[in-house]
């Protein structure tokens, strides 16, 4: 017992003494553990959200719905829509009323609304339409479990916000802020003329959150049931809450659900719903704490340099040890007592830490599963950093602890050569391997039990379902792959660091010692680079690839549709197209309108020889060139047919065929690889262009063939002039066909459907959209629509990868400032005569400011630079001619991250070398 407190009380003696630098080590590990405890608390604030209250936010214990529509509902007309008939209505009210419980009809659908605004003595201005849900409710049983209240007016529930006029709605926070809207303030919904007054504002989290993405991001208002047919709404529900009698049990909801289900098209009951948001809300957790394993990893990195800088400066005092008597264990139960008393310290403080930063972390959780966040205090997450930190650092301070063991007393005698022994080929083999098992161990806890069974033939299941039902077995192989790709890019780092080292100075004494001094210890240095490029990059990628996504989409809807209104009728064409065409005409800011008309066809004759006798040719010469002898170098035999390459053409080739009308003379629609686009002189001449899809193109189209098309039993002949790229943008079926027609082309041919796109002006958009949108049944929308779906699930599920990058940042910013508190540790004696020829200690500080800043502008160059190419890369699959470019939404983000790194660089050594600059000359040449 008494050796026991002499390894702790030394191992804590020896720790004060070199406070200093001790201190940096604990701040390495309470970074790492901070970031754990934090993530960890997220994943439970995410269990608690998803798990409790989930019958209130489920309006009932079962909710049927009808349609297929999960996004917003139903958009279908009055007499298509999917309804429950009024013959289910009576069968489920006696259904619930015989088992004591409540029932609210609704109805969700979509519909476009906007704000309207006063502009001045008898005008109105209307801002910008969106399509959100929209809930036709009965305020006075919707609904039938806890009450929806408004937070304004503050606390009032929903059912009473509604006075019964017909110009009444409820709109929510959302949709509120976006539009800027009040109570009291109007609103116009697509489908009538008509102005909306809005009587409440209720939270978003009344509908929004996981089941409803949609109007999570996009908002959503309810409106009076009375007023649906007003507004082209089928009056009869598409969505029925149930609640039932409190103290019901889940075996009865799931019973009861059972008794009902074959009425609705989908039944969500709230035990189904809290197993599934159990498993979503373990594997988020799951994946935050693995992520933020990294910035543990860090952590433990900052243990080993410390710890190994501690051996080089201690190995006469090791060597005294063990001229004294003690033994190699011995001194390892030493050096084992300081890496975990540092562990100890450093978890509790990251712990704190943890905590205070979990608020951080809520916030960004939010945005992720789209609901609010409570936050407290989880005494598991503390204790599972507090544990994770004890074991990592104990993991990687194995390595010290094996050089620490190898010195010999030896040295004693020769002080002068204070030589420390590497590890042994074995010793470093079996620390590599101990990591690797602890680390895996630790991983695969996280990681938990895999599926029972595995999809595939009978033995690979086998060993993918033996494998996989050991998570530790995963966690080891993962942490193996993991710690071999580190190795590896800490092998390209540690190049990149000697290659800084050799850069001219250009006669700047300061840059030259700073070279130097960079490239003395190349490998602590790739680590600390590492770090900080992984950061940079985590954040960089995330924002360049979704700027990068979002401007590429931006760019080719518009060039592929040729406008920037898209109109959506749910009327039959025939109905629709006259008053959609009228309206066009009332409209002012309308420059340009482009009508694709689709038709299903196949191809019945290419330049005289049917497809089936093509296919015959193409079978036969496949048939001969297999038969052949192969080719000996000097070429194929004389008639003999090359071998065909890719796949055979079909004898039966179907197409979609797109008539396009247009007066925008500018408006070609996808890359023309061969031949002309198509003009407006085209209109009615038979002329076509081919897009080159896998079933035309091995049918040897090229410019100038004729093509007879078979569509609606007619036959009809056009010369082709221009091919497309297979890899035109977005996909044939949405607007183009597999060929594209001029109008007046197809006469009495029957159509399948019809799309209106429409170029407005800047200025009038917003009034062009609201005059489309009077139509009833017809829905304009603005393709940044697009844009804004696509920003908005960025924005959700990039929310805990940058939350993750921005800790782990943190955590490389920690490790930066450590790894320079080592650095000034190791070179006091150079410091100390560099000081004595007489350099001051403000230009020993710049040039170690200077070293700091070429690392950390490094880290961020290398981040940025990768995040840089893989949207150069995207860009060019995307057929886009820049191949290295960072989108111009992003740039703000890059130089911020490149402001970060030099303020990381400036901060790391200011904190950690200013001090020992400071200290006087003598003290330094006396102790070292």
């Amino acid at each position: 017992m008494s050796r026991f407190f002499f390894y702790w009380q030394y191992a804590l003696r020896n720790l004060w003494r070199n406070r200093r630098w001790s201190a940096f080590a604990i701040f390495s590990v309470a970074a790492g553990v901070a970031t754990v405890v934090a993530l960890r608390s997220l994943g439970l604030a995410i269990e608690d959200a998803l798990t409790s209250n989930v019958r209130a936010s489920n309006h009932g214990d079962i909710t049927l719905l009808r349609g297929s529509s999960i996004i917003f509902g139903t958009i279908d007309s009055p007499e298509d829509a999917e309804v429950f008939s009024p013959s289910q209505l009576t069968f489920l009210r006696d259904w619930v009323a015989q088992r004591g419980g409540t029932m609210a009809e609704y109805i969700s659908t979509g519909k476009q609304v906007s704000a309207v605004d006063a502009a001045g003595a008898g005008t109105q201005t209307v801002g910008r339409l969106q399509l959100i849900t929209t809930f036709f409710i009965d305020p006075a049983t919707y609904p039938p479990t806890q009450d929806i209240r408004a937070s304004d007016p503050s606390n009032v529930p929903l059912g009473e916000l509604f006075q019964g006029t017909e110009d009444e709605v409820v709109v929510s926070e959302n949709f509120a802020e976006a539009q800027g809207i009040e109570v009291g303030d109007q609103v116009r919904i697509s489908g009538t003329d008509m102005p909306f007054v809005v009587r409440g504002i209720v939270p978003t989290q009344a509908e929004a959150g996981l089941r409803d993405i949609f109007s999570a991001f996009f908002g959503f208002v309810y409106l009076d049931r009375s007023q649906a047919e007003s507004l082209s709404v089928n009056p009869l529900p598409n969505r029925i809450s149930i609640a039932l009698p409190d103290g019901t049990t889940s075996e009865e909801i799931l019973a009861a659900s059972r008794e009902i289900q074959y009425v609705a098209d989908r039944t969500i009951t709230v035990p189904r719903l809290i197993e599934q948001n159990q498993v979503i809300a373990d594997l988020t957790g799951r994946f935050v704490v693995i992520m933020g394993l990294g910035a543990m990893l860090i952590g433990g990195v900052g243990i080993i340099n410390t710890m190994l800088v501690m051996v080089r400066r201690r190995t006469e005092e090791i060597a005294a040890l063990k001229t004294f008597g003690l033994k190699g264990r011995q001194v390892a139960m030493l050096f084992m007592a300081e890496a975990l008393l540092l562990g100890f310290v450093g978890s509790l403080l990251g712990g704190v830490l943890g905590t205070l930063m979990s608020a951080l972390t809520n916030a960004y959780g939010e945005t992720f599963i789209q609901q609010p966040l409570t936050w407290r205090l989880y005494p598991e997450a503390l204790l599972f950093g507090l544990v994770l930190g004890l074991v990592v650092t104990g993991v990687f301070g194995v390595l010290p602890v094996l050089t620490a063991v190898r010195i010999r007393p030896a040295i004693i005698l020769r002080p002068n050569e204070p030589h420390i022994p590497a590890v042994g080929v074995l010793q470093g083999l079996g620390a590599i391997i101990f990591v690797v098992v602890s680390l895996g161990i630790i991983a695969g806890q996280i990681l938990g039990p895999f599926p029972d069974r595995v999809p595939g033939p009978r033995r690979f299941s086998d060993l993918l379902t033996t494998t996989f039902a050991s998570p530790t077995l995963v966690g080891i192989i993962g942490v193996a792959a993991t710690l071999a790709i580190l190795g590896l890019l800490v092998g390209l780092l540690w190049l990149i660091v000697w290659l800084v080292g050799k850069l001219p100075s250009f006669g700047w004494v300061d840059l030259r010692l700073a070279l130097r001094n960079l490239s003395t210890r190349r490998t602590r240095t790739a680590t600390t680079l590492l770090a900080l490029s992984a950061g940079m990059f985590a954040l960089s990628s995330i924002t360049f690839v979704g700027a990068g996504i979002r401007e590429i989409l931006q760019i080719t809807i518009s060039s592929t549709f040729g406008g920037n209104i898209l109109i959506f009728p749910l009327l039959p064409p025939q109905i629709a197209q006259p008053l959609i065409e009228g309206r066009l005409e009332s409209l002012e800011g309308v420059e340009y309108r482009t009508l694709f008309t689709i038709y299903d066809g196949r191809v019945a004759e290419i330049d005289g020889r049917t497809t089936a006798e093509i296919a015959q040719a193409a079978a036969a010469a496949a048939a001969s060139a297999t038969t052949q002898p192969q080719d000996t170098g000097r070429g194929l035999s004389s008639g003999q047919p090359p071998p065909p390459t890719g796949r055979l053409p079909r004898q039966n080739v179907y197409v979609n065929l797109s008539m396009r009308y247009t007066d925008n003379p500018n408006y070609v629609g996808g890359e023309v690889v061969a031949g002309r686009a198509l003009t407006l002189e085209d209109t009615g001449q038979p002329v076509a262009l081919v897009q080159l899809t896998e079933e035309l193109q091995p049918l040897g189209i090229q410019v100038g063939s004729t093509l007879m098309l078979e569509v609606d039993r007619q036959v009809y002949t056009f010369t082709v002039v221009g091919l497309l790229s297979e890899d035109s943008p977005l996909s044939s079926n949405i607007a183009f066909g597999d060929i594209i027609v001029p109008d007046a082309t197809l006469p009495g041919a029957n159509f399948d459907t019809q799309l209106n796109v429409v170029q407005a002006s800047d200025e009038a958009l917003n009034d062009v959209l609201v005059g489309i949108a009077s139509l009833p049944l017809v829905f304009p929308l603005d393709i940044t629509f697009v844009d804004g779906i696509l920003s908005r699930f960025i924005e959700q599920f990039s929310a805990l990868p940058i939350l993750v990058g921005i800790l782990s940042l943190g955590a490389a910013a920690v490790i930066m400032a450590n790894t320079v508190a080592l650095a000034t540790l190791e070179r006091r004696r150079q410091i100390g005569i560099l000081k004595a020829i007489g350099l001051k200690g403000r230009r020993v500080l710049r040039v170690m400011l200077l070293e700091n800043l070429v690392v950390t502008l490094l880290g961020g160059v290398i981040g940025i630079g990768l995040s840089a190419l893989g949207v150069g890369i995207m860009r060019q699959l995307a057929d886009f001619r820049e191949f290295v470019h960072i989108p111009d939404e992003a740039i703000p983000v890059a130089l911020a991250l490149v402001a970060a790194a030099v303020v990381i660089g400036a901060l790391a050594t200011f904190l950690s070398a200013n001090v020992a600059i400071r200290e006087r000359v003598l003290n330094v040449l006396r102790y070292e």
